[in-house]
């Protein structure tokens, strides 16, 4: 049971040292985030390249944590391996991530190819086994899933998800403390869930998905203290794009093995603001038949703003409204 909190502790610390040096790292090579006074609302020139400080925390903080503590030792080894082997595929994935977000914030990529290696990521861990398998039922049935199903459904998810986090990454502190949020929610969530798992597969399954929250949860929290209003660093894409990546997994790893109704109003309220804004983001472009990729000024923290927030204002609201929600999901799941 300590897995979670080492691995939350471990990734804050890292990401509260060594963000500095990435700030520096960042103006070295001139990835600078410029205001324009229309959707980027910060009022000097900012770093970016976050990303880099979230990658290195997470992991750290992931590896770790499996590593040195009884749980996390037998959730690597368990049967002969097989869920370390696709930590493995998720840190590929994430390399892959990090590597397509660094060169999109030092010079941006084409939308499509930024999806195109969005989809290759979550097609890697898809395919090592993290995905759609079966749905548990009232009475206790479950229900297992046809393959191509799971399959499509979890990249459509994780997909989602990492752009979800994307397009929520417009205020100073937004994305991070939502991934804190999020992430530290997941986590308590995850943990629920393994202690009345029968099966044990199904328990460690949940128990890596805590971890893995945790860590994400963590890498926000010491990331946050440089990326809060007035921000000295960006998250950039490298680093919102891997946030919700993670938690996007994290989530599947809750449903994907006899996930019930109840943990399904559970994710989606964890994670209801991001999946609510970019719902009404890509609906709303289709709607007017823009690409979904265009930028514009009209996500609900812009919404927040022209009603007369300011950013601190508008972030803690959101913050608050998101943790009033996420602790509702986590009574729908305590509840006998």
């Amino acid at each position: 049971m300590l897995t979670s909190p080492a691995a939350f502790a471990i990734a804050a610390v890292i990401a509260f040292i060594i963000t500095p040096a990435v700030r520096r790292l960042a103006e070295r090579f001139e990835v600078i985030d410029k205001p324009d006074r229309h959707r980027k609302r910060h009022r000097r020139l900012t770093p970016l390249w976050g990303g880099l400080a979230i990658f290195i925390a997470l992991t750290a903080g992931a590896a770790l944590a499996l590593h040195f503590t009884p749980l996390g030792r037998i959730l690597v080894s368990y049967r002969d391996g097989l869920l370390g082997a696709r930590l493995v595929f998720l840190l590929l994935a994430g390399l892959f991530i990090l590597a397509v977000g660094l060169r999109d914030d030092y010079s941006p990529l084409p939308p499509k190819v930024k999806l195109l290696t969005q989809l290759l990521a979550s097609a890697l861990v898809v395919f090592s086994g993290f995905r759609l398998e079966e749905i548990a039922l009232p009475g206790g049935r479950v229900l297992a899933l046809w393959t191509g199903f799971g399959v499509v459904a979890a990249l459509v998810w994780l997909t989602f998800m990492i752009n979800a986090f994307n397009f929520i990454d417009g205020l100073d502190g937004l994305a991070c403390s939502q991934a804190v949020l999020a992430g530290a929610l997941l986590s308590l969530g995850g943990m629920i869930l393994a202690v009345r798992a029968d099966d044990l597969a199904v328990r460690y399954q949940f128990f890596l998905a805590a971890t893995l929250a945790a860590a994400a949860a963590g890498s926000g929290m010491g990331f946050w203290r440089f990326n809060r209003f007035p921000a000295r660093i960006f998250l950039g894409d490298a680093g919102s794009t891997l946030l919700g990546f993670v938690l996007g997994v994290s989530a599947l790893l809750l449903l994907g093995r006899g996930g019930s109704g109840r943990t399904l109003v559970f994710v989606a309220l964890t994670l209801s603001w991001p999946l609510f804004d970019a719902l009404q983001v890509t609906l709303r472009r289709l709607r007017r038949g823009d690409p979904i990729s265009k930028a514009d000024n009209r996500h609900l923290h812009h919404y927040l703003m022209s009603r007369g927030f300011t950013t601190t204002s508008a972030v803690a609201f959101i913050n608050v409204i998101v943790l009033i929600l996420g602790l509702g999901g986590l009574a729908v799941l305590w509840l006998p």
